[in-house]
């Protein structure tokens, strides 16, 4: 318990107000949900980009989050961000197929681009018909269809 406190005064520690923030895009394509706030913690899980966190505390750059599924553990605060900087944020809906194919233009005989995932965040930049453009959290921009995307 000393050591905790030694490495809050250290480093710190700062009991936030809940806030919401996502995982970035990542090299690895996950962040590691981890025991404490290190590196040298054990991974509890993996974190994909898009996922919103509710932080509850930070020391140094380290971020106590609550993950999607309601595990609480520790995640670099180099790979989160906030959003709503004035842009819409759309989301990925649940498909029957576990994913939504990203398209290079607005219909099905358009190429996929990419896979997305349920709870993929987006941001729109235009709209066709049924079909929106938008750039997924990785930064790839194609269209995908309406009615798979909520707010």
């Amino acid at each position: 318990m000393m050591k905790w406190a030694v490495l809050a005064l250290l480093l710190g520690s700062s009991p936030l107000a809940a806030q919401t923030l996502y995982v970035k895009q990542t090299e690895d394509g996950y962040l590691n949900l981890r025991s404490g706030p290190g590196t040298r913690y054990e991974v509890l899980d993996r974190l994909a980009p898009g996922d919103r966190v509710n932080v509850q505390e930070t020391v140094g750059r380290w971020y106590r989050v609550v993950s999607p599924g309601g595990d609480k553990g520790w995640v670099a605060g180099d790979f989160l961000e906030r959003v709503g900087d004035g842009r819409t944020t759309l989301f990925v809906k649940q498909t029957g197929d576990g994913y939504l194919n990203l398209r290079s233009g607005p219909a099905t005989s358009h190429d996929i681009l990419r896979r997305m995932y349920p709870g993929d965040r987006l941001e729109p930049l235009e709209r066709s018909g049924d079909w929106i453009r938008v750039r997924h959290v990785s930064g790839a921009v194609g269209w995908a269809h309406g009615s798979y995307i909520r707010d």
